[in-house]
């Protein structure tokens, strides 16, 4: 868990009774956009009419595998996604993707990708780019422009293949 602003005492001492991981990034230069993701909360018991309705929605929901843009993502667009993501397209300066599965971006990145997930397929950083990966800044001199590169975590470090 990342904390910005300032953190009481007592706060951290339940943290760390509770085993929660967490930082205090209220010093950090750079300020991290968050990918938002749903916290389960416990839910009394429900009668079985209910129970059946919302089994067979999260059915239908669970069969999107991906989610495709056949477009460039536009400046001030933002997108947030649970699901894997395929753009095909450059994501526009001033455009966000912060999505909590793998990315692939066929397009150049002129804009900011967070990806959350296994691996990031890129085609490059633009001079605006920008790409979090895993809570890493991908540095751009690591990168080629214009080949199609492929981001993992080996062990603890990226490794960035060409395809």
């Amino acid at each position: 868990m990342l904390i910005d602003g300032e953190v009481d005492e007592q706060v951290v001492i339940f943290l760390e009774h509770e085993g929660v991981c967490f930082k205090d990034i209220s010093n950090c230069s750079l300020k991290l956009s968050s990918v938002k993701k749903d916290v389960e909360i416990p839910v009394q018991e429900e009668e079985p009419k209910e129970q059946e309705q919302k089994e067979a929605i999260s059915k239908v929901i669970s069969k999107d595998k991906l989610k495709v843009f056949d477009r460039p993502i536009r400046s001030g667009e933002e997108i947030n996604e649970d699901l894997p993501v395929v753009v095909f397209g450059r994501i526009n300066s001033g455009a966000k993707l912060f999505c909590t599965q793998s990315v692939s971006v066929y397009g150049t990145i002129d804009g900011l990708v967070q990806c959350d997930g296994d691996y990031i397929v890129l085609n490059g950083i633009g001079n605006h780019g920008n790409v979090i990966f895993n809570g890493e800044i991908i540095e751009k001199e690591s990168l080629v422009q214009d080949k199609l590169q492929k981001i993992t975590y080996n062990g603890s470090k990226v490794d960035i293949k060409e395809i």
